[in-house]
């Protein structure tokens, strides 16, 4: 089911027009950011506001349907960053290059 405007524009504000993986802000963007399921509906993820996040091209594109990855330095299956669940401010930061972990999620 397509998610209807109202809710994009709900979803939107609730994000500060920020992507929610990479804080990056829409305005700065060339492509309009767009609404994904943190847990993929391929995956039994639900239409629900909670599920929905603001996401960029690039974060979208990286994530595509995945939950969980292979932590490089355990080598052991792990889930990946959920807006929902963990706060970026806490977790990222921005030193003028690429945004980097500062601990793990």
């Amino acid at each position: 089911m397509p998610i209807r405007d109202a809710a994009k524009q709900v979803i939107r504000e609730r994000a500060g027009y920020l992507c929610e993986y990479c804080h990056s802000p829409e305005r700065l963007s060339a492509n309009r950011f767009t609404i994904e399921y943190i847990i993929p509906q391929s995956l039994g993820g639900s239409d629900d506001l909670a599920n929905l996040a603001l996401a960029c091209r690039r974060c979208n594109e990286r994530r595509y349907n995945f939950v969980a990855g292979i932590d490089p330095d355990t080598q052991e299956v792990v889930p990946i960053f959920n807006p929902r669940q963990q706060g970026v401010n806490h977790r990222f930061g921005h030193s003028g290059r690429p945004v980097c972990l500062l601990s793990k999620v």
